[in-house]
Order: structure tokens, then sequence, then C-alpha cells
């Protein structure tokens, strides 16, 4: 494999300076650098990356699983630095695991790499510099070779520049464009959908103690040999060049494949959730406005793999456990995964849990993964009316509240709209009123005019009607998620949900419009209160190949209504 890295990256630099106006002047010491280390291979806390250059021989950099030659190690300083010697020291208290297949490469400028220094035969490297510059120091197995496990005991740099700190680096890909270099913009956007969820994607697939690789060599090849989208294992994701000049806006096809690097198995098993997983990375956290889930209910199940086992995952979080997938990943990853996981963490085994899944998907398929919308708050369009086929429903039996007064006159002061003193102006009001083609009734003032729902059944005329509509408001406050039923003469009932908001204060819920905004209200001492007040407009549509019969208004006594007419 070509090794040489085409990526640019940029680190800020803590500057330290001294200064006094009574010590002697002397020369400025160089500014410190800091260490970013980077590891294709995962480790635990006991062994973290940082230990290969903290100083202490007896703790040290130990990585969880083999090291191949598609693996790195990399200490990466923020900037270059004269460097006059390097001393690295492999293998553990035991003497076990001493790298003596391996190579350590520097580089200047983080993509050519000058000079390579073999291991010698206790697992020593050594480079001697003489102030030459240097930015990255690598350690690679030699080609086709391998180890049980990279062991790094103690890197040494000698430099006139100090190294200030040393932390493990912020998750990335090292691009290979060598073999594809009119892949320049594809594969720069790909990174950078990668390298900013990176953060997250750890964050899900995080396990007690497990400190996942930071790093990946992105290769772009095309070849009869070459996998036929992207793979990748070994330190190394490999990406089909060809298909991405055939697919230019599938960048985010590294995201899934950062999911497995960052899922770091020491054994894909089971294959179908390890690749659920990783495709429930990249389309229901990552880019779930670009899922369309396409799912053949008759023939799907659970562990086929990839976007279907990612939708019914993401499904799952949503009804019974947020974490679920952080759960299942840690079993695959130590090797406990079973299925009876998913009755402990959920409480339904998975073949129940899939037939919920597939019953959901059969009602919605398009929203199966998208946290559930109130009825009451999915967004609606307002029917349509003919002229002149409004037809004003009677509420004469059931107005229950002098809700609407003259102005000037005095009444009660706990009754009114609110029942605490303030009514509508009827002279604002009238006693017909018309919005969009829809005419409303108004009752007549100074007597109960209007309905203080508490689950009344009103008598609709007889007839086929295309909508529904309600004159009225909430009051103490909005009213979320009230339930309205249509009854028709066949029996059948249609449920129709809505938000109220208060009279003083409108929300523009769906279906709901300002059908009338009044400039004051009518208070009991015959005096007005100067500020805006509103009466709401609420369409729906109804089944008109169906005969109406009857409306049960909401139980709620702070939902009130001035009038309801039906339409064709």
């Amino acid at each position: 494999m070509n090794r040489n890295h085409f990526i640019v990256y940029l680190f800020g630099c803590f500057t330290a300076t001294i200064g006094s106006s009574w010590l002697p002047a002397i020369a400025s010491a160089p500014e410190p650098v800091e260490a970013y280390v980077y590891s294709t291979m995962p480790s635990t806390a006991a062994h973290r990356p940082e230990m290969a250059m903290d100083g202490d021989t007896t703790t040290y950099f130990k990585s969880g699983g083999g090291m191949g030659d598609g693996d790195d190690f990399i200490i990466m300083l923020s900037r270059p630095i004269p460097i006059q010697t390097i001393h690295i020291e492999t293998g553990d208290d035991d003497q076990q695991d001493a790298l003596t297949n391996g190579v350590m490469d520097l580089s200047s400028d983080q993509v050519n790499y000058f000079q390579t220094v073999s291991f010698d035969s206790s697992g020593t490297a050594n480079a001697s510099l003489r102030g030459k510059s240097v930015q990255c120091i690598r350690i690679r197995m030699k080609q086709g070779q391998s180890t049980n496990s990279l062991v790094v005991r103690e890197i040494t740099i000698k430099s006139p520049v100090k190294i200030d700190d040393v932390m493990i680096g912020p998750g990335r890909g090292f691009i290979d464009i060598s073999q594809a270099p009119d892949l320049a913009v594809w594969s720069q956007e790909a990174e950078k959908k990668m390298e900013e969820f990176w953060p997250d994607t750890a964050a899900l697939l995080y396990s007690y103690k497990f400190i996942t690789p930071n790093m990946v060599n992105v290769v772009y090849r095309t070849g009869p040999d070459v996998t036929g989208v992207a793979a990748t294992g070994g330190g190394v994701m490999t990406v089909n060049s060809q298909y991405c000049r055939q697919h230019p806006d599938d960048t985010g096809l590294t995201v899934h494949e950062t999911a497995h690097v960052i899922q770091a198995y020491s054994s894909y098993n089971p294959v179908w959730l390890v690749e659920g997983i990783a495709d429930y990375i990249r389309w229901i956290k990552f880019e779930p406005e670009n899922y369309h889930p396409n799912i053949n209910v008759k023939t799907a199940t659970y562990h086929d793999s990839y976007r279907t086992t990612a939708a019914f995952l993401g499904w799952c979080e949503l009804h019974y456990d947020s974490r679920l997938v952080t759960k299942l990943n840690q079993a695959v990853r130590f090797g406990t995964y079973k299925n009876a996981l998913f009755q402990q963490y959920c409480g339904k085994d998975v073949d129940t849990l899939w037939a919920e899944f597939v019953a959901a998907y059969k009602i919605d398929p398009a929203n199966i993964v998208t946290l559930p919308v109130a009825a009451a708050d999915r967004p609606r369009l307002l029917p349509v009316v003919t002229p002149d086929s409004s037809v004003p429903v009677d509420l004469t039996a059931i107005y229950n509240t002098i809700g609407a007064t003259t102005d000037g006159s005095v009444f009660d002061a706990s009754g009114g709209a609110d029942g605490g003193g303030a009514a509508y102006s009827s002279n604002l009001l009238g006693s017909d009123m018309s919005w969009k083609n829809v005419q409303f009734r108004i009752g007549t003032p100074g007597q109960s005019n209007l309905v203080t729902c508490r689950g009344q059944i009103v008598p609709l005329a007889v007839g086929k009607y295309a909508s529904l509509w309600l004159l009225g408001a909430a009051f103490q406050g909005s009213q979320m998620d009230q339930l309205l039923k249509v009854t028709y003469t066949d029996g059948s009932v249609e449920n129709l949900n809505q938000n109220f908001s208060d009279w003083y204060q409108a929300q523009d819920f769906p279906g709901e419009s300002r059908g009338l905004v009044m400039k004051y209200r009518n208070m009991a001492t015959g005096t007005k209160d100067n500020r805006p007040f509103n009466a709401y407009s609420y369409g729906f549509s109804l089944d008109d190949s169906k005969t109406v019969q009857s409306l049960t208004l909401p139980n709620n006594e702070n939902i009130k209504l001035l009038a309801v007419t039906l339409a064709k």
C-alpha cells in the first residue's frame, strides 16, 4: 500500500512568555508544543495511548488486540520542531511483545516521511537527527508482518523545544488518494463528515474503560480485487474509487465505515448486528433526513443487517430503551451477545419486538424511526370550502355561558368568557362572521352565547360534508391535544385532535387560524381592556362519503366555542 498521507490538520499552540523589568536580558525560550497521540488500535484505561509518552517506564501503551501492516501508532506534534534524538522502547514488564519486526518513520510535514528506522532484536528503535525538523513519529509493522499486541513502553524525545502536553488526538482519517487524485474534493467532503461525527459515534459506542481507535488510514483504490463500495479492517478503510465517481453525493458512506473503526470488535459476531449498528450510526443518527425505509414486511427479518436492522434498532430505542445500541455494542465488543438481551433491555423478546415493529411500519413507514408526534401536533392543510356551502350548527340548546356582551354593559364579575369578569365584544363579533368561505353564526349578545365544553354531544344536520369548523379559543392557557369525535350514521367514529391557543396568546397550532383578532375585550364593570384578544377558527376534513350524525366536544371547561359549522 502506498503509505503517503494526504491531509492537512491544524493545531493551536500554547504560548509561554517570561518577562520582568529587573531581569537581565536573555534569549527567549522556544514556545512549547503539544503532542497528539493517534492509534488505529483500541486499548484500555490501564494502558492508554498517552502512557507511551508520559516519562514513566512503569506505565505503557498496550493495544487491545493484534497489530498488522495496515496499523499505525503516531505521535503528532502541533508544529515541527528540531530534534536531536528519538528513543523508543517496546515490550511489557515480562519482556513480552517487544516489537522486533516494526519500523519508526519520521515526517516534518505530516505528508512525506523522510527517514525509516528499524526496531532491533530487543524491540528498541533509535534515531539520531542532529536538530532535523520533525512533526510526526510513526510506528508501524514491516510489510506483511504482524504482532499479537503493540506495547510502547516509552518514547523519549530530546529537543530544545519543550513538549508541554501529551493527549489523545481527535478522531480522524489519514487520506491516501495517490491512486485517485481526481477524488480530492470528494474525499475531503467525506473526511469532513467522518470527523464531524466521530465524537458522537465514539459516545454512542462507548464501553467503560475501553479506549476506541482514533484514526484510520483511508485509501482510495480501483481494481478487480477492491471491495464494491468500502470496507474497513486492520487499520485501513478501503474505498472503491469507481463507486465514488458514480455516486458523487454518497460521501456519507465513510460514516458507516468509521463506525466499524470505533466498534473495534475482536470478532464480528453476529455479523447482522455489527452491520446493523454501523448503518444505525449513519442513517438513524447521522443523516436521518436521507433515510427512506423500504422494507418488505413479508420477507424481512430483524437479522437482515444494514438498513433493516438499523431501522429496527432505532425503533426499539424510541419505544423501549434509549441506550439499547450502546448496550448491545458492548455485548458484541466483549463477546457476550445473545438474543436474550432484547428481553433484558426492552422487556420483550426479539421476535415479539420485530412483530410490533412490522405492525408499526405498515401503518406509517415514513416515520418509523422518528419520535412519535401527538396527533394534534401533526401538520395538516386546512380544508377548502366551496362558497355558499356552509351549514351553521344550532348551538342554542347547549349554550351555557355569557361569553360575549355589548360594549359598556355591566355583568357578573364571576362570569364572562373567562369566568373572571372578561368577555368578548359582541359589537366586534357581530351576529355572523365569514372566514375563507366559512359562515359562523354568533349567539345573542348578553345571553348564553358561548359553549363551555364538558363532553356534550351536539346533533348535526344529517348530510354528507367535507369539513367541520369551530370558532372559539382556550382559556387559562393553551389546551393541548384535545379530542373531538364525529359520529357517522353508519356507527363509525372519526377522532379529531386539536391544540387550542389561549384567547390572548396565539400559538398558531396546526389546523388553527386567527379567525378574528379583536382590539379589546369587555370587562364586567362596563369598561374595555384595550389589548388584542382572539377568536380562532379550527378546520377539520371529514369523510364526505359518509353521513354525519353528531359531534362530541372535548371534556375540558377551558375550551369554549362561539360557533360550529359544517361545509362542503
